[in-house]
């Protein structure tokens, strides 16, 4: 006598068709417009704003893919490994994002001036670090500096561009982007007593201010975490016979954390985090859906429980 399926829990039930129905995409549309109204009337700061952005748009790809693992009669492995796929596509995605945007207190923190001053550096903060350099411009609407002390070292700088953008009807204005900070990767190697503004060229409107932190992840680390992720939805939608229910959402998340990780820092997080949702949706929907691909024909379809081979 073949096993009898489980019955779906009432939860189970409950989330199913709260993230079928429309309520919830209404609702997530409804939170977003009021930040963003809140965001242009001033009264939310850019960083709040750019970590709700961080946590909200891999909440909702994680949703869309964790959909298929909360309907019942379908492959239990299947749809395990879309759980699985669909929090680790978030954890991986919100925790760069966020830690980003928001980075906490730093290691150490200073200001460096002048060619040749330096900012001397503790014992402890040797290792693998990440360093916000910002600064404003003054004269010059190019400033580059290179700071020695890690490895690599710190080549970068502050710059301003123009574009033109349509005001009224007919006129046009060009209008003024500030580029005025940068994270940076590094390690600080032991025994280095001190960071040293090697190089500073043009004219800057204030000092260079470093924020050390302590690297969140190995970036070696997260790229192969998100690689397994991406696996893991790939054959959920073979195992469960979806076509890119997984693993195209799951690649939205992951390419939105990668993105937001490499643009954006606390003084420019919207635009980052915007830019990251449309070029990550357009980004993830190809490799999610190659992946997918890719795994259904390597993969046999699970089977329904209930049904003996």
């Amino acid at each position: 006598m073949p096993d009898q399926p489980k019955a779906p829990s009432a939860l189970a039930l409950w989330l199913e068709d709260a993230l079928k129905s429309r309520i919830l995409q209404v609702t997530a549309i409804a939170v977003a417009a009021a930040v963003a109204a809140l965001y242009l009337a001033g009264y939310i700061s850019e960083p709040a704003t750019g970590a709700f952005a961080a946590v909200g748009a891999p909440l909702a790809g994680a949703a869309l893919a964790a959909r298929p693992a909360l309907a019942g009669g379908r492959d239990p492995r299947g749809r395990a490994l879309a759980a699985l796929a669909a929090a680790a596509a978030f954890f991986l995605s919100a925790g760069p994002s966020l830690t980003t945007i928001v980075p906490g207190e730093p290691l150490l923190a200073g200001e460096l001036s002048t060619q040749g001053q330096t900012l001397p550096v503790p014992p402890e903060a040797a290792g693998r670090v990440r360093v916000l350099v910002s600064g404003r411009l003054g004269a010059d609407p190019e400033v580059s500096f290179r700071v020695s002390g890690t490895v690599p070292a710190l080549d970068g700088r502050l710059e301003r561009s123009w574009s033109t953008a349509r005001v009224g009807r007919g006129g046009r204005a060009r209008v003024a982007h500030d580029h005025l900070a940068d994270w940076y990767e590094a390690a600080i190697p032991p025994g280095v007593a001190a960071l040293k503004l090697e190089r500073l060229q043009g004219r800057p409107g204030s000092a260079l201010a470093l924020a050390i932190h302590r690297e969140w992840m190995p970036r070696w680390l997260l790229l192969s975490a998100m690689a397994l992720a991406l696996a893991a939805s790939a054959a959920a939608d073979a195992r469960l016979g979806t076509r890119n229910d997984v693993a195209v959402p799951v690649a939205m998340v992951l390419a939105f954390g990668l993105l937001v990780d490499h643009n954006a820092t606390p003084l420019a997080a919207v635009g980052p985090a915007m830019g990251g949702v449309l070029l990550g949706a357009m980004l993830g929907a190809l490799a999610g859906a190659l992946a997918s691909f890719v795994a259904r024909r390597l993969l046999p379809a699970g089977r329904r429980p209930g049904k003996r081979g």
